[in-house]
């Protein structure tokens, strides 16, 4: 089916990169699983605070799991008022799992669901290019979600525009890689969807943040391993020198333990 390759492309990108793109595979026995969320694992985890919705906003609605999205007038989002003060301590022991401050979802251009935060960033959302992220490993995870969401969704020729300043490495033919996987699956923003856990792992630098992200698939769950480097004052997805590693498969798993649990409530 043609429905069943485009979205295993989708879940491949999010994988190889290490990146998690939130994007579901649909394949045979892992197609997306629409039941109610699983119980969570009990794993201590920081839960975000209920968001302040930006003024003016439209109701809000839900992703296809039933994870709570805001609707702000703007298609491209809208970023929170930033307190610094708010993030996360290095001393705290979920430092690397724990959701920034007033974390809320935001469903851009009727698609994918991006988060925003009180704290860590974004600080701007410019002609629907996201930018000003903490230097934190909050930071570094919001920002891998947040570009991941913006290719796919943004109109053209935003979507360009996100790809060029918010990955480090690819020039042109991530571009083109990018256009053709749009191309080939169409309305596909609308599976970028909360994740089912978050988390950073060890060995966290102020230069690189290695983000994983668990999406659930009908066997359990995916986690995709994005790379993140600071570069001129902001994080942005490093590509690999092979760009068709983009596009690998998640790895499986069947618990979200160690994750950290950044839904909005």
């Amino acid at each position: 089916m043609r429905s069943t390759r485009t979205l295993l492309i989708l879940l491949s990108i999010i994988a190889a990169v290490v990146i998690a793109v939130f994007v579901l595979t649909v394949t045979g026995d892992d197609q997306p699983d629409t039941a109610q969320p699983p119980a969570q694992s009990g794993q201590p985890t920081t839960t975000a605070m209920p968001p302040t919705t930006p003024a003016a906003a439209r109701p809000p609605t839900v992703d296809m799991f039933g994870n709570r999205l805001e609707v702000p007038v703007e298609e491209a989002g809208a970023a929170l008022p930033q307190i610094s003060e708010d993030r996360i301590e290095p001393t705290r022991s979920d430092f690397l799992t724990a959701a920034p401050a007033r974390l809320q979802w935001q469903r851009i251009w009727d698609g994918a669901a991006v988060p925003v935060s009180g704290s860590d960033g974004p600080a701007r959302i410019d002609a629907g290019v996201a930018a000003g992220f903490a230097h934190t490993p909050q930071g570094a995870a919001l920002a891998a979600m947040d570009a991941i969401g913006r290719a796919y969704a943004a109109p053209a020729p935003v979507w360009r525009e996100v790809v060029g300043e918010r990955f480090y490495g690819g020039g042109d033919a991530l571009v083109d890689r990018f256009a053709r996987s749009r191309a080939e699956t169409p309305g596909v923003a609308r599976y970028v969807t909360v994740p089912e856990g978050v988390r950073i792992q060890p060995g966290y630098r102020d230069d690189l943040a290695v983000v994983q992200l668990a999406v659930r698939s009908k066997t359990g769950y995916a986690i995709a391993t994005w790379p993140m480097v600071w570069v001129d004052g902001d994080w942005r997805v490093r590509v690999p020198d092979e760009i068709e590693d983009f596009w690998r498969p998640a790895a499986p798993t069947s618990s979200v333990i160690g994750f950290g649990d950044w839904k909005a409530r």
